[in-house]
């Protein structure tokens, strides 16, 4: 009987750290970024052959882990990362070459990993409109980066050698080698904005003739403004001075190095959810399914989805039953991922349902929230929210467009003073310091003379916001705005 008892207290125990592991490694898994679990994926493919890939959408750069490509577990071939490894023998990258150009610049640090995130975006023809658009790269919790910033970044790589790249496009490209250079004809600007197609063919007399027509046709338009055309002396020899121009200039400027983005994951964010605002209101949200009511009376709701990027996709390998222990290890694993996928699912859907005001109004109107406290609401462990949104990882969640990261929903508060009735002037009796920055930036763009720390603690104080001035230098600091004093 003894011994029994004794089996079955082992047997027990056994279990409970069989599910204190799993526990821990699924928590392991909620702070892992996309890059750190595509690995994981593949190393877990690798070792175990009840599991297989169905599809992976960066199958051309798939990492040092070989993939099972069928369920017999024939492993895919090594081609791609030898031809990787073969690169290094045929020089200079360009992402290399603009970057030893940029660490001998005298720039701020916000300036400096904006371009090189820029830099790294680049594509073989050293453009961006195939990778991600320039705005995705801005870091929203860092005030200094904002798009005149970004605009700055983009000419500084535009005028390095070889110039002309870090544009949208190669047209774009010619466009600006010329507007750089300073010495092309006002025809050869004009068509290299844009209006490339006069050249087809690039004969004198047939781009005469094009030019004239489109002449023409840009004044058939009503109420059409006159344009640089109009000012032109338009002969074949002005054609001729245009056509010789543009022909000299690099139509590929980054064509004599090779394009090494590798770094590109490192420095780009890391993309875990998406919030679309959707048309049609739904009766009440629904969490498992990433939906999120809006108030009543509004005649859209939001939608939360999770982003996949570029994590592969896996499944039980059908026709393996060969090691029931490997494939409940492979049974683990994938439920382990989805656990993960609807733990971020519900920290979105959490997230839109308590800063509702921002995703209706947009920045300045985050409310004071901790992880703390979204935890409490999702009974989840307050480390699982910290885990998924800590502050110095790159996760970001794509609002419609634009990124945040997913730190930037967490905003301390600061006090607000009760009114006339006694009574706190918010059920949370604070205020979000977004809110407050806000604030802080109406009064200053409000104000015709400059306002000082403490001018600006007092109207906030006005307005029932208890702050101190120290606090209110913090945040002027954090925004980018120069004290009137120059304090």
């Amino acid at each position: 009987m003894a011994q029994l008892q004794s089996q079955r207290q082992s047997q027990s125990q056994k279990q409970i750290q069989k599910m204190s592991q799993v526990q821990i490694q699924a928590m392991n898994y909620l702070a892992m970024t996309s890059r750190d679990l595509r690995q994981e994926i593949f190393k877990a493919v690798e070792e175990n052959p009840a599991l297989e890939i169905v599809s992976d959408p960066k199958k051309h750069l798939r990492e040092e882990y070989s993939t099972r490509t069928s369920s017999a577990g024939t492993l895919a071939s090594n081609t791609n990362q030898l031809a990787l490894e073969a690169q290094a023998d045929r020089g200079e990258s360009l992402q290399q070459h603009l970057m030893d150009q940029l660490d001998l610049m005298k720039i701020s640090r916000d300036e400096y990993e904006l371009s090189q995130k820029l830099i790294y975006n680049l594509d073989e023809n050293g453009c961006y409109g195939s990778m991600l658009a320039p705005e995705s790269l801005l870091d929203k919790n860092r005030p200094a980066q904002n798009k005149k910033m970004l605009d700055r970044c983009i000419d500084r790589i535009q005028r390095m050698d070889p110039i002309g790249t870090c544009c949208r496009t190669l047209e774009e490209s010619l466009f600006v080698q010329a507007r750089i250079a300073g010495d092309a004809p006002p025809l050869a600007l004009f068509i290299l904005d844009g209006q490339l197609e006069l050249l087809s063919p690039p004969q004198p007399d047939r781009v005469l003739k094009n030019l004239k027509e489109y002449l023409k046709a840009w004044h058939a338009k009503k109420f059409a403004p006159e344009i640089i055309l109009d000012k032109l002396d338009l002969t074949e020899e002005t054609c001729v001075r245009a056509i010789k121009y543009i022909t000299s200039l690099n139509p590929r400027p980054a064509g004599e190095y090779i394009s090494d983005t590798s770094q590109a994951d490192f420095l780009q964010p890391d993309i875990m959810l998406s919030v679309t605002k959707e048309a049609g209101s739904i009766p009440a949200s629904d969490y498992e399914k990433g939906l999120v009511r809006a108030p009543a009376g509004s005649n859209f709701h939001f939608q939360i989805k999770y982003s996949n990027g570029d994590l592969p996709e896996i499944r039980l390998a059908p026709d393996y039953n060969f090691n029931s222990g490997l494939v409940q290890k492979a049974k683990e694993f994938i439920h382990l991922l989805k656990y993960r996928q609807s733990s971020i699912i519900l920290l979105g859907c959490s997230i839109v349902n308590d800063q509702m005001d921002f995703f209706i109004k947009g920045p300045g109107n985050l409310k004071a929230l901790t992880r703390r406290q979204l935890a409490k609401e999702l009974h989840l462990h307050e480390s699982t929210i910290s885990r998924m949104t800590a502050k110095k990882s790159s996760r970001s969640i794509d609002v419609m467009g634009q990124l945040y990261p997913a730190s930037y929903f967490f905003v301390s508060g600061v006090g607000l003073e009760p009114d006339v009735t006694g009574h706190s002037t918010a059920p949370s009796a604070t205020v979000s310091s977004d809110t407050v920055k806000a604030k802080i930036t109406q009064l200053l763009t409000a104000s015709k003379n400059p306002l000082s720390d403490q001018a600006l603690t007092d109207k906030l104080q006005d307005m029932g916001i208890k702050i101190s001035r120290r606090t209110v230098n913090k945040y002027r600091n954090q925004l980018g705005l120069d004290n009137s004093y120059g304090k």
